[in-house]
């Protein structure tokens, strides 16, 4: 089997041999079909410092690739409910099962995670991996892989509403005024399912690829993040006062600010976004606001319900819009260009997929 391996020259990735494991008890051995490039993946791509730091999040001889949908090729002694040949999307972060967060429901908050494949573990630029099958959410058998990739960064912006939602439980989403910060993939999806929850929304945006893509996902208002975006938005929010402010941006923007001073008095702001270092939040303004703030950067069960549930019948049921989020697919020996093309967005990349 093959897989794509970092060097400790981030733009550059070699094709190593290695043998599959095979699948124990509760395993499934899973034919990689799609593995999205994610933003995340790229914080440490455009900053060698990162990349080669001890607490860096690469380092030399990772193998990427955290957003995966493929095909069953093997079951694990005891899995119930998968068949041979079936489409799945990979929930990426493996849970214990026995800590008193998983045994409440809260699997996104397990401490005892091995972490996520892609990162801590061998991911999804590989043509085989060994995942739990309880990982694994069975897609539309005619739902194209790259598509079906594309459950995990929209869980993210599923599991972000719904825990935003949370913060007023007593406040229907329908006629929500919401503002997306960012319109990278999560911001998209962000958009995307805000929409698709009765919500007026609004984004800021960098490139016209991005721009394109949030009003064909529902939002009705753009801002052209440039040096003037922030006093535009704000000018537009004291107007229309906005409820919930998704920010999405992460990385070293100072965006979570802005999400601060955009939300209305008593509104809420959640945060999505994975920050590349500390930054500051202005206290005595979400004091004086009375501000609800939220974090999340996994997936889960709110209620009965897994996010990755609601995601893939999304998938299925809107498969031509979010076809069209997929602006570039490379097969696995031309990865590196495939990370170029993600970090370039001048290219008119929004999700770069690495298809097998």
């Amino acid at each position: 089997m093959r897989r794509a391996v970092s060097t400790e020259d981030p733009t550059r990735f070699e094709i190593e041999e290695y043998e599959a494991r095979p699948p124990g008890p509760g395993e499934v051995l899973l034919r990689v079909k799609a593995s999205g490039i994610c933003g995340s993946d790229l914080h440490s791509y455009r900053d060698s410092s990162q990349w080669l730091s001890p607490d860096g999040g690469w380092q030399a001889g990772h193998t990427p690739g955290h957003e995966v949908a493929g095909e069953v090729a093997e079951l694990g002694e005891g899995v119930r409910g998968l068949e041979l040949g079936q489409r799945v999307a990979l929930q990426p972060r493996p849970f214990c099962g026995e800590c008193g967060a998983c045994r409440s429901g809260r699997t996104e908050l397990c401490r005892f995670s091995p972490g996520l494949f892609g990162e801590q573990m061998p991911g999804g630029c590989s043509e085989v991996l060994t995942v739990p099958a309880v990982n694994l959410f069975p897609v539309a058998d005619d739902l194209d892989f790259a598509v079906a990739a594309l459950a995990e960064p929209l869980a993210v912006a599923v599991h972000g509403h719904r825990v935003a939602a949370q913060l007023d439980a007593t406040r229907p989403t329908q006629g929500e005024r919401v503002v997306v910060l960012g319109a990278g993939p999560i911001g998209l999806m962000s958009v995307f399912y805000a929409s698709q929850a009765g919500a007026e929304v609004a984004v800021t945006y960098r490139y016209p690829q991005q721009a394109e893509a949030a009003k064909r996902l529902g939002a009705t208002h753009l801002f052209e993040a440039d040096g003037d975006a922030e006093v535009e938005l704000r000018a537009w929010a004291k107007e229309h006062p906005v409820d919930l402010v998704m920010e999405t941006v992460g990385g070293a923007a100072n965006t979570p600010g802005v999400a601060v001073r955009v939300a209305r008095w008593g509104g809420r702001v959640l945060l999505l976004g994975v920050p590349a270092r500390q930054v500051m939040l202005p206290a005595q303004a979400i004091l004086m606001k009375q501000l609800r703030l939220a974090a999340t950067v996994f997936y889960g069960y709110i209620g009965m319900q897994h996010d990755y549930e609601i995601t893939t019948g999304l998938l299925n049921q809107h498969r031509e819009r979010l076809d069209t989020l997929v602006t570039h697919r490379v097969p696995l020996e031309d990865v590196a260009r495939g990370y170029a093309l993600a970090a370039d967005k001048t290219s008119g990349a929004i999700k770069v997929s690495v298809t097998q």
